[in-house]
């Protein structure tokens, strides 16, 4: 899929994901008080960094639209493991968010020891589990991963499919039976995302979905 396609497909998907577990917080659309500041702000990152992790696992595709941002590291990737990989599996997704969560605690912790203290917390560095998931820095964390999952099975919807467990390198897709999936940048790209958004549009306007 284009980068475009992954994008708005990651966010519509988002919105599926959030509805069921409210990973952004209480829903605004029904609500009988008027949204505060920091519940928008919640749903800003939760699908700002949703679309941004529906990007993440081409970074092994430097002639994708994440890729050509990050130039020679994509190049580098893509030499080494190639495209549809470890990045394109659910061991990419647990390790994409293993780093993350251990970059951002340790820049927290080695800002900690510095005596950075409110700059150490603004990470969110110093909460518990249970804090820290429902702060600004998990929930775009979780938002981060959702697009990155939402990625993978929109690549499962073509032809080439993805090896969701890697290191096995069998591809598995959407309709098991390749000739029913679609080939990327057909006429049927755009035509699944009309489809995939009218659903969701559909679920939001008969309150079967939220935001």
């Amino acid at each position: 899929m284009r980068g475009s396609s992954h994008v708005v497909f990651g966010l519509a998907g988002a919105i599926a994901i959030d509805s069921a577990f409210h990973f952004s917080g209480p829903p605004l659309l029904g609500a009988h008080t008027a949204p505060g500041a920091d519940q928008i702000l919640e749903k800003v990152i939760f699908y700002g960094f949703a679309a941004l992790g529906s990007l993440v696992p081409d970074i092994d595709n430097a002639r994708s639209t994440l890729g050509q941002r990050l130039g020679w590291i994509s190049k580098g990737i893509q030499h080494v493991a190639g495209h549809r990989t470890i990045f394109h599996s659910l061991l990419g997704l647990a390790l994409t968010g293993a780093v993350i969560w251990g970059a951002q605690f340790g820049i927290g912790w080695l800002l900690l020891q510095a005596g950075y203290v409110e700059t150490a917390h603004a990470l969110n560095a110093g909460l518990p589990p249970q804090e820290w998931v429902a702060s600004g820095a998990g929930i775009g964390f979780l938002g981060l991963l959702v697009g990155y999952f939402l990625h993978l099975v929109a690549d499962s919807l073509t032809e080439g499919g993805v090896p969701w467990l890697f290191p096995s390198r069998i591809r598995f897709g959407f309709p098991p039976d390749r000739r029913w999936r679609f080939k990327n940048g057909s006429v049927w790209e755009p035509v699944t995302l009309f489809v995939v958004c009218a659903l969701v549009f559909a679920g939001v306007f008969f309150s079967v979905l939220t935001i």
